[in-house]
């Protein structure tokens, strides 16, 4: 998955036991999605940062972060999300069919997609989302 091209769509059952559905935010708001792992030490060096997105941004970006599973478990993701006190959105890909599907190698791996469900970043996310917000959010009209 790079930059510019429409993000397939999927759904998951995240850790709190509620549907997440990438299609759902579609001409709503921006998707930050990460993909990751509880042994991962840069992993470990975003927590502070996605939260404070999802703390200080939750109207205006949904923040999701999705296990791979490789190497992990539910029961390691659910202690990994107590230990670091994760406000955010946790979700564990069982058969890594997801995380196949946005051609993730490594972790962390992160996506911001827009509104009209185009990847506008694969990893280098800004560290700041506020003056990118306007711009991710724009719907563009469908040409008929």
């Amino acid at each position: 998955m790079v930059e510019g091209q429409l993000a397939p769509d999927f759904s998951i059952v995240q850790l709190d036991d509620t549907l997440f559905k990438l299609s759902d935010y579609k001409g709503k708001k921006p998707v930050y999605l990460v993909f990751w792992n509880t042994w991962c030490a840069f992993c470990i060096t975003k927590v502070p940062k996605i939260k404070n997105f999802e703390s200080e941004l939750a109207n205006d970006i949904k923040v999701i972060a999705i296990n791979t599973s490789r190497q992990n478990s539910v029961e390691e993701s659910r202690h990994f999300s107590q230990k670091y006190e994760t406000n955010y959105a946790l979700a564990f890909d069982h058969d890594e069919s997801i995380t196949r599907l946005y051609g993730v190698r490594g972790t962390p791996t992160e996506f911001i997609i827009d509104v009209n469900g185009i990847v506008r970043h694969r990893d280098g996310i800004p560290d700041k989302l506020n003056p990118h917000l306007a711009i991710w959010s724009a719907v563009t009209p469908v040409a008929q």
